[in-house]
């Protein structure tokens, strides 16, 4: 697997840590001449790294998924039947 320019590694770290993997993996694509499973596989690798170098600001990018919505859901709409607040 080829390397990638220091300032490509750069730009997908600045990608992962703002919760955009899909921009990182992009990237990846456009600078080199990598298959989409290389492409995963490094941007993978990177986010692991940055998991462990900055956990606290990756955390705040990972997205809640479908039950986290739900779940928001379902606790908004309690709090505002309790309240008398009518959606």
């Amino acid at each position: 697997m080829q390397e990638l320019p220091e300032e490509t590694l750069n730009q997908v770290r600045e990608h992962l840590l703002e919760g955009n993997k899909m921009k990182a993996i992009k990237l990846v694509r456009e600078s080199g001449n990598f298959s989409l499973r290389e492409c995963k596989e490094q941007v993978e690798t990177l986010s692991e790294e940055l998991e462990k170098t900055h956990p606290r600001q990756m955390a705040d990018n990972k997205p809640i998924g479908c039950a986290g919505v739900i779940l928001l859901a379902v606790i908004s709409a309690g709090v505002a039947a309790k309240s008398g607040i009518g959606f």
